[in-house]
């Protein structure tokens, strides 16, 4: 068994895509550069949200149209996230695991 901390895992709540946080930042929207890329949710912004590392997992808004939530909240500053999170981005909801 390993002692090394497994690495949260983004988890699509419609469509059970997974997208393991391998990248000390990696971003959520609709445009073909991001990370996690949303081509069908039209209210999620080109460039929505960014999740990042800094000493703990946190999500900030990348000034979407929509904004991001985080468990319901609107976000107005980055956020630190904890296992079983809840992620709304534009239409879609994402849970951290």
């Amino acid at each position: 068994m390993s002692n090394e901390p497994r690495l949260p895992t983004l988890v699509n709540q419609a469509t059970g895509e997974r997208y393991v946080l391998n990248d000390p930042s990696i971003k959520l929207g609709r445009a073909d550069d991001n990370q996690v890329v949303l081509p069908d949710d039209g209210y999620a912004s080109a460039s929505h949200a960014r999740i990042f590392w800094d000493n703990g997992w946190w999500i900030e808004d990348l000034g979407s149209s929509n904004g991001t939530s985080v468990n319901d909240k609107l976000l107005s500053q980055p956020h630190q996230l904890a296992p079983l999170d809840v992620i709304k981005v534009g239409r879609t909801f994402f849970r951290i695991e």
